[in-house]
């Protein structure tokens, strides 16, 4: 059952008596994941930034804030708060201050560590970020481990029910199916409630382009067979989902912004969970303010396609821009995909940066995707000994590497470097 809600319209339900607070056989649960506090992305500006920042850190204090609000038994953060090891002092005093309003409030708070901000290597000096709250006692933090021997259970009693609580993530980089051979501490087998909060790539569900790799996978087949969890409470992935693997339920967050475009059909959000001894009573997915995504794909070859009756040709750009109009606003990311084969001189003919910067100016985000657009040779130039300029010359080469690399993230951290040396280029040259 998949139920989409605002925050607001669900503050409004307090006379549905199936979600009444402090009902005595439920116990209710708010699950958030990958929130990414401190998300920065390429080519944005310093502005904009740091309205992306502020979007997320909004979105996280929506899912306190409801917790609170509703008198919620538990929250859980299920890997990828930070978006880094090394959040900034803004980024902790402001989840310091959500949980210690959780805290105040009376309720349990348990976060994992994710891919992002949990140290790959084992043994490195620096702690995880979330320790310190752990420390003082604002949340119980689970370390993700390459290699756990055993998992052992938080235990609670909430209203009579026993709830134990495990904690499971996978590190950047790691191999295997964490589920498979894993160990319960025999006391998970005394609650009524068993839970597992996961942080982990799962079989057959979209991996978002933002996340970094990993090949560690928990197979479905390895949910079916494990008898320890009824529940399984997982982030990682940015799009919310819930299944029935076997005789467990995998309830899977969802982000609470975008961080790329993924995931175009899942609105960001958080989940508000009804659990009872017998089963679900609810799982609602309430959605955050978040922007809008819009994606615009362009074959290439009809910007250079014009009527007999048109005399002069219009400028490539000026298609695109007139396409990207209707799209642009301040509260929408916009991805321009650009698709098929185009000689040197027709790529020159693309003012990219005046692309940019009317996205800039106009929407929250524009990104232009170019991996699905390919450069071909010009045998003739080549051999007439004509000399590229140093623009020329650097996206010949940079063309050149992003062909032969053979990994994915590479060839889009080549992209980035290369439009990166473009812009800093041309910035160079219009002070001269």
């Amino acid at each position: 059952m998949m139920v989409e809600n605002t925050v607001e319209q669900v503050l409004d339900q307090d006379t549905a008596p199936e979600q009444q607070k402090g009902r005595e056989d439920v116990i209710t649960v708010v699950l958030t994941a990958d929130n990414h506090l401190g998300y920065a992305a390429f080519g944005q500006s310093p502005r904009k930034r740091e309205e992306r920042q502020q979007r997320q850190r909004r979105a996280f204090q929506q899912a306190t804030d409801f917790a609170i609000e509703r008198g919620i038994d538990l929250f859980i953060q299920a890997g990828d708060l930070f978006d880094t090891t090394m959040p900034d002092e803004r980024d902790r005093s402001f989840v310091a201050t959500r949980l210690a309003d959780l805290k105040q409030a009376g309720v349990h708070a348990f976060a994992l560590g994710g891919v992002h901000d949990t140290q790959a290597l084992a043994g490195e000096e620096r702690p995880a970020p979330q320790m310190s709250y752990a420390r003082l006692g604002a949340l119980h933090y689970f370390l993700p481990q390459s290699d756990p021997q055993e998992l052992v259970p938080i235990n609670l009693d909430i209203r009579s029910i026993k709830i134990g609580i495990c904690g499971l993530g996978v590190l950047a980089g790691q191999e295997g199916d964490p589920l498979e051979h894993l160990h319960v501490h025999p006391d998970i087998e005394r609650a009524m409630l068993p839970l597992l909060v996961l942080h982990a790539p799962i079989e057959d569900m979209a991996v978002g382009s933002s996340l970094l790799d990993t090949r560690a996978q928990v197979s479905r087949s390895s949910i079916e067979k494990q008898t320890a969890f009824r529940y399984i409470l997982a982030g990682y992935h940015h799009n919310y989902s819930h299944m029935r693997i076997g005789q467990t339920d995998v309830i899977v967050a969802g982000a609470t912004q975008h961080v790329d475009f993924s995931t175009p059909d899942h609105a960001p959000g958080f989940v508000f969970l009804g659990l009872g001894v017998d089963g679900i009573r609810w799982c609602n997915h309430i959605k955050v303010d978040s922007p809008v995504l819009h994606r615009l794909e362009i074959q290439v070859q009809e910007l250079w396609t014009s009527s007999e009756a048109d005399e002069t040709p219009r400028p490539p750009t000026e298609i695109i821009l007139e396409r990207l109009r209707p799209l642009c606003d301040a509260a929408a990311m916009v991805q321009l995909r650009l698709v098929g084969e185009l000689t040197r001189r027709q790529y020159h003919q693309l003012d990219l940066n005046q692309i940019r910067r009317y996205g800039e100016e106009n929407s929250f985000v524009l990104a232009i995707d170019d991996s699905a657009l390919s450069i071909l040779p010009e045998q003739e130039v080549l051999e007439t000994g004509e000399r590229f300029s140093p623009r020329e010359e650097l996206i010949t080469l940079a063309d050149e590497w992003i062909a032969a690399a053979s990994d994915e993230q590479e060839k889009k951290a080549l992209r980035i470097t290369k439009e990166e040396l473009l812009l800093a280029m041309d910035d160079t040259k219009g002070k001269r």
